[in-house]
């Protein structure tokens, strides 16, 4: 693998994994099994909702008749520029732009990592009920300081907080909308990175359904 090391950035899936607001499930049981004498094993999954785990957004979860997830080349999920950022958060907050830091972070940057430490709370109530958000223009003021910008990834579940869901409409939107989208990669595991390491690719594989107006993916990070 010529040196490198790959970590994965996303969760696992699993029938306890946290939703936005408690409210979806995922379930997975056996068609067939060795235990019950066939002879092989499948499997039923179930997901009440695709939104679900880490996953992406696409644009059309929020805009109508915009891209689904297929509408994305192979190419689009490949990140060879990427930076990392820590706003640590233990709290329900709206985020802004303000908080960051553009000095530091290069005008090439295809995808922004935003770490805040949330993701030690994941097995907890407040992990979905009183987790971070982002300001209703935090997508527009992030476009028009990167402007090679194509998603954002962040260690909460959702770009709505809970507590705050009035503003999660338009912040979903000011990602996902105009000719070049951002699009948010929800609930990621961060915690095996920080500010001085260096990835230089990422992969963000979503399962390619048609018209998906978002997906659970894994993500992959070369050291």
């Amino acid at each position: 693998m010529g040196g490198y090391n790959y970590i994965f950035l996303s969760h696992i899936i699993e029938t306890n994994s946290p939703s936005y607001g408690n409210r979806d499930v995922f379930e997975n049981k056996l068609n067939s099994s060795f235990d019950k004498g066939d002879k092989s094993e499948s499997s039923d999954w179930h997901f009440s909702n695709n939104h679900f785990g880490t996953h992406v957004d696409a644009p059309s979860h929020f805009i109508k008749s915009a891209n689904s997830i297929t509408d994305f080349d192979a190419n689009f999920w490949l990140f060879k520029n990427i930076a990392i950022i820590e706003l640590l958060c233990n709290e329900a907050k709206i985020i802004s732009t303000e908080e960051i830091d553009f000095t530091k972070i290069s005008d090439e940057t295809e995808i922004l990592l935003i770490k805040t430490g949330y993701e030690n709370f994941r097995t907890e109530r407040k992990y979905w009920e009183k987790n971070p958000g982002f300001a209703p223009d935090f997508g527009i003021k992030l476009k028009s300081k990167l402007p090679n910008l194509r998603a954002v990834g962040f260690d909460f579940i959702s770009v709505t907080s809970y507590q705050y869901r009035e503003y999660g409409k338009e912040a979903h939107i000011s990602f996902l909308q105009g000719h070049l989208p951002v699009l948010p990669i929800e609930d990621m595991s961060l915690k095996n990175v920080g500010l001085t390491t260096i990835i230089k690719e990422l992969y963000v594989i979503p399962l390619r359904v048609d018209k998906a107006n978002g997906s659970p993916v894994t993500v992959i990070a070369k050291l």
